[in-house]
């Protein structure tokens, strides 16, 4: 008869197995093998070719059966300043609708005109003219201003024939007629009237061109020659400032080869041009140049 315990196990049984202690796990096993080395699976963040790895675990993997995790969406500066942008102008909007309804109303000032009145009594025509601007110092029909043409020359009329001249018609009696026209319209040409006869072999034309009063002077200064080293120069009797130019030497007509002595007389009555012009084949006779501008001139006056 065995003296041991009934439940006492044999060693190398399943029940000495289970009574015996477990062996430490904390202190390693210096003599235990190397564990084999395993590489790690490639990244799918560094590589976005790499197949997907099942049964790995890591902070960007969910779980099995778990909701999949969303990632956080980062907004660009691109887009904060397209928001800035866009809400600058509808907040600037708000506040100051915000300030202008706060305010009180201001009422507009009541809109008042004088009413029309009429004068009791009958105007005096006369009186009335008296006190409004002055009229131009020649006005009217100025063909009726113009000398006779001399009995017995054959008449030249320029224009139309009616005796009137247009800015164009002026300007065709130049050489440079486009300049002329250029220059008369910018000189504020008005009107003019003209008159002009042949008397053997020279022609006379007579002409009042009339300007508006704020470039009278301009337009006159331009019609005097800036150079008169080919030409006598002096003043017709009666007219201090009148200027008289007789050629020395011969012109030639334009695309022409026939030539011409000039002779010109030119003076001003308030805003009205006077200008005597004779084209001669022979030199210009001066008495008879002079006689007619000063019978044109005290027209005139």
């Amino acid at each position: 008869m065995s003296t041991e315990p009934a439940d006492a196990a044999e060693p190398g049984t399943a029940a000495a197995a289970e009574q015996a202690p477990a062996p430490p796990t904390s202190v390693p096993n210096p003599f235990a093998p190397p564990a084999p080395f395993v590489p790690a699976p490639p990244s799918a963040a560094g590589n976005p070719f790499a197949p997907p790895v099942f049964g790995a675990t890591g902070p960007d993997l969910v779980e099995s059966g778990a909701e999949p995790a969303r990632r956080r969406r980062r907004f660009g500066a691109g887009a904060l300043f397209l928001t800035a942008v866009l809400a600058g102008p509808v907040i600037g909007a708000a506040v100051g609708y915000a300030i202008q309804s706060s305010r009180p109303p201001t009422p507009l000032p009541a809109l008042t005109a004088p009413k029309p009145t009429y004068p009791a009594e009958r105007v005096d025509a006369a009186a009335l003219a008296a006190a409004g601007p002055p009229p131009l110092n020649i006005d009217g029909d100025l063909r009726r201003l113009l000398i006779d043409r001399p009995a017995g020359s054959t008449d030249r009329t320029d224009g139309d024939g009616d005796g009137w001249l247009s800015a164009a018609d002026r300007a065709e009696t130049f050489g440079d007629s486009e300049d002329m026209f250029v220059e008369m319209l910018g000189n504020g040409f008005r009107r003019a009237a003209t008159v002009r006869w042949k008397s053997g072999d020279d022609t006379y034309r007579v002409m009042l061109v009339q300007y508006v009063p704020e470039s009278v002077v301009k337009a006159i200064t331009g019609m005097v020659p800036s150079g008169t080293s080919d030409m006598d120069v002096s003043k017709f009797p009666g007219n201090d400032e009148s200027v008289l130019l007789v050629a020395k030497q011969p012109y030639t007509y334009a695309r022409s080869t026939e030539t011409y002595y000039y002779g010109e007389a030119i003076a001003r009555k308030g805003t009205v041009l006077m200008t005597v012009q004779v084209y001669a084949k022979n030199p210009v006779d001066r008495a008879q140049l002079e006689d007619i501008a000063k019978r044109q001139w005290e027209r005139l006056a």
